[in-house]
Parts: structure tokens; sequence; C-alpha cells
């Protein structure tokens, strides 16, 4: 009857599904024929592969709470006995016949194929510690390329550093990284940092998210394969969150080394933009924007002094960020943002008149700011003093001391169809002006009913206040009986679904 039932699936695919469950289940004779075949190799090899994944996934292999361990552990203990005839390390039956990547089963009827990924998760997580640690152990040493992938992937999901995880960093710190607990590192961290065959060459240069494996392996000569400017970026998030101290000092090392043009006009622009680690990399590094048109205002913004005062002897910093010409295709990139936002270089400018400047720099970038009326120059660099100009004005209009006295000494003004003279007339102080336009102050009451969302109120009652002038803000409209009740209450909403 035995030899019946095992015929009688001769020609299923599950043929070894049922042969290995009765060897494991202590069947002498099963077992001498599980091993037969397994020796014999080739398509009886396989019988017996396949059959050890249909038990798995019978059993719910890593399904959380519905996996059967009692039934998981036989399986996996017969694919960890050894096999020399192993091509990978360790040399067991699971590395004898992996597949060399970690790609879920192809879509269609089950017919035994491995999830290799699983494996990972229940070297994390399986509830068998003594199977957990044997698997944890494999992990740490193999070299078969779908495990390293079932890994990479592993870590790749717990360093994407799009969220914050609470608990992972030490106390009173927050980091973006599921790598840690409590500063300690994780079981997943612990298995990849012990194997010897991680970190590799990335597959595809933008996969970022393997950016923190050779950093934390200290294995900095990897990283030149990835992509630069992505790389860059990635550093520089790196260090704006929890990580050990000594991968940050590996990504200070490493923003310093860049070399491609891309990964530094990243850093370049960052630090433009005041990123304080950028910052420090560029001074260190040296590292400079490759069109020479930035560099005024890079050295300018990363104060670099010395070397400003040689790049800027005309004092034409801010005119100089407007001219276009013959870009590299890493600058455009960098230019390109800030021609979009050339209010950003005004607030850079700007912070930095509020800091602590040689009296010669400071004076050379109060001339720039007030010349950037039109000039009769090529039409982009026109375009970029309009964009200017109207940053200065706008941050006039919020009251910002430098800005105010670009305005009064340039004579800047809105332009033809950027709106009314009176509010920036106005709350820079130019009260002669001002008086004869608007003697009475009705003008202006006008424009700020209809555009008070362009302006704040407490500036203007700030100036009217200051020089003993009645505050020109319109005051509300009163509300009328129709206006209150126009606006439904709780108690008049219909009672249900059944009245609309």
């Amino acid at each position: 009857m035995l030899l019946r039932r095992w015929r009688r699936p001769f020609h299923s695919p599950r043929r070894g599904q049922y042969v290995l469950a009765d060897a494991l289940a202590g069947n002498a004779r099963a077992r001498a024929r599980i091993d037969r075949w397994w020796a014999a190799g080739g398509a009886d090899r396989d019988r017996v592969w396949r059959g050890a994944w249909f038990l798995l996934s019978a059993a719910y292999f890593r399904f959380g709470n519905h996996e059967r361990p009692e039934q998981v552990a036989p399986a996996l203990e017969f694919l960890l006995e050894p096999d020399p005839t192993s091509g990978y390390l360790p040399r067991v039956r699971l590395t004898a016949c992996l597949p060399q990547t970690a790609a879920d089963p192809p879509q269609g009827l089950y017919e035994g194929d491995p999830y290799v990924r699983r494996l990972v998760q229940a070297a994390l997580a399986f509830p068998d510690l003594e199977l957990r640690r044997r698997l944890a152990k494999l992990m740490s040493v193999t070299d078969q390329p779908g495990l390293l992938d079932a890994l990479e992937i592993e870590f790749r999901s717990r360093a994407r550093l799009d969220s914050t995880y609470v608990g992972a960093a030490p106390p009173g710190h927050e980091t973006l990284c599921n790598l840690w607990y409590g500063g300690e590192p994780t079981a997943l961290l612990r298995i990849v940092c012990a194997n010897p065959h991680l970190p590799r060459p990335p597959a595809d240069p933008g996969d970022v998210n393997l950016v923190l494996l050779p950093l934390v392996k200290d294995r900095l000569d990897l990283l030149p394969a990835f992509d630069q400017a992505a790389l860059a970026q990635r550093l520089l998030k790196c260090l704006d969150t929890w990580l050990p101290d000594e991968v940050h000092d590996r990504c200070r090392r490493a923003l310093r080394e860049l070399s491609a043009r891309d990964g530094v006009a990243v850093v370049c622009k960052q630090a433009m933009l005041g990123d304080t680690e950028a910052t420090a990399a560029v001074r260190a590094a040296g590292h400079r924007p490759a069109h020479p048109a930035w560099l005024p205002l890079f050295l300018l913004l990363t104060r670099q002094f010395a070397a400003y005062r040689e790049a800027d002897p005309e004092w034409r910093v801010l005119q100089l960020a407007c001219f276009a010409g013959e870009w590299g295709s890493a600058d455009e990139d960098v230019l390109d943002e800030l021609q979009v936002r050339k209010g950003t270089i005004i607030d850079r400018v700007l912070h930095v008149l509020d800091t602590d400047l040689p009296d010669d720099v400071a004076a050379s970038v109060r001339r720039s700011l007030r010349d950037l009326g039109p000039s009769g120059a090529p039409p982009d660099e026109e375009f970029g003093r309009r964009a200017m100009r109207r940053a200065v004005l706008a941050h006039a209009a919020k009251l910002v001391p430098e800005a105010v006295a670009a305005v009064v000494d340039a004579g800047y003004l809105p332009g033809e169809h950027e709106g009314s003279a009176l509010p920036v007339l106005f709350l820079t102080e130019q009260f002669e002006r001002y008086d004869r336009e608007d003697p009475d102050g009705t003008r202006l009451r006008a424009i700020l009913a209809t555009q008070s969302y362009l302006y704040e109120h407490e500036h203007f009652r700030t100036v009217a206040r200051r020089n003993g002038r009645p505050d020109p803000w319109p005051a509300p409209a009163p509300r009328t009986s129709e206006s209150r009740s126009s606006t439904r209450h709780a108690t008049t909403w219909p009672s249900s679904f059944g009245h609309f």
C-alpha cells in the first residue's frame, strides 16, 4: 500500500513533497529514497528541493500569525543539512539549489519555487530561537547571490531615510534609519556587518538606498560606483539625521573626497543654500562651482572672504549671478533651480548681511544689492535683475532693514505690471513721495482692501506707530444679518440624508 501511495503521484510535481513528508516524519524507507534522489542530482534532486518548498508553503512559512513553526522547522532543518556539492558557503542543501536572485516566483501555478526573501525574515524573527540562530549564522557567512540579494533588499527597506523611527536612536535623538534600536545594531545590521561578501558594487548606480551599507562597513572605495549627484544628496541627508558618530565621520570624508562634477555641483549648491555640512565640506575640500559666474556668490555665501575679494573686485556679485552663458550638465541643474527662485539668492544674501561681515565685503554686497535696476544688459541678465528686484521689494515689505535701505537708496519700485507702488512707499517710509501721490490715504486703503493677502497688517501698524500716522489698514466690513444667517449651524443641518 505504501508503494502504491508513492506511485500514485508519480507524474505530479508534488511527488517529492509526499515522500519528503514521510521522511521527515521518521519513515526510514522514505528517508533513504530522499537521500538517493538528492545524491542523484538533476530532476531527482529538483523533485526533493521543490517538495521541501511545497511543505514550507503549506505551513505558511513567514506568514506571520498563520505560520506553523512546528511544521516549518523540520523542512528548514533538512535544507540546512550539509551538502559538499554546494558551490556556495556554507555548503548545505539550501545553498546548493537556491536561485541566483531573490526575485519572487513567477505568477501562476505554484510548483515549489523558493521564496528567498523569507529566509532572511526567518533569520530575524523565526519563533524557534535555535533555528533562528542557525539561519542568522548562515546569512552571516554566505556568498550565495540570491541570499546576498535578499539581505540587500531587507537592508534597503530599512535605510530609505524617509520616515522617523521612534526608539531607533539613543534617547534624546531621532533618526530616519531603521537599522538600530536604542542606538544598538538590529539583528539585520549585525548579520550584514558580519558577512564578508557585503557590500557589493551596486547593480544600479541610482540605488542610493544602499549607500549606507558601504558607509556602515567603511567601504568608501565602492561609493564612486553610485550616481554621484544622488550620492552627494544622500550623504547630506545621512548627516541630517542621527547615525553613529563613525558613520557621520565617513559621510563627511566621502563629501570631501568627491571628484565627479555632478557630485561636487550638488554639494556646492547645498552650501550656497545654507547647509552647514555642505559648507564645511566645500571649505575643507576646496570644491568650486564649474562655471565662473557662480564663483563670487558661492564664495560669499560660504564665507570664504579672502577668495571672494579676488573673485569680485568690481563688486558685482549679484549681477554675475544673473549671467546666463554656456553651462555644463552638472551646473545647468543648479542654475535652473536658482534661476527659477532668484528670491532664494536674495534670501541668502540678506542673511549673510545680517551676520558679522568684514566692512569691505559688506560694502561690496550692499553696492551690488543697489545695482539691480534696468541696465540694457542682455535679456537673460535683465530677467534675473527683475526677479531679484522683486525679491528685494518683498523683503522690504516685511521690514527687513537691509532690504528697506536698498529699496530707498536705489529707488526700487514695483514694475508697470507688478502692482501699485503706494504700499512700498509707505512701508519704506518714503513719505514725501507717498504724500504727494496719496495725500489722504484713500488710494492705499482701497489697495489694501482688495490685496490685503499680499501684505501683513502688523507691518503697516508698526510703520504707522513709529511715524505717528494713522493705521492705513482698512477696517473689517461689518457683518450683516444676512451674512450671519447664511452660515449653517450644527442644529440647522438636516437630520437624515433623506432630506437632500
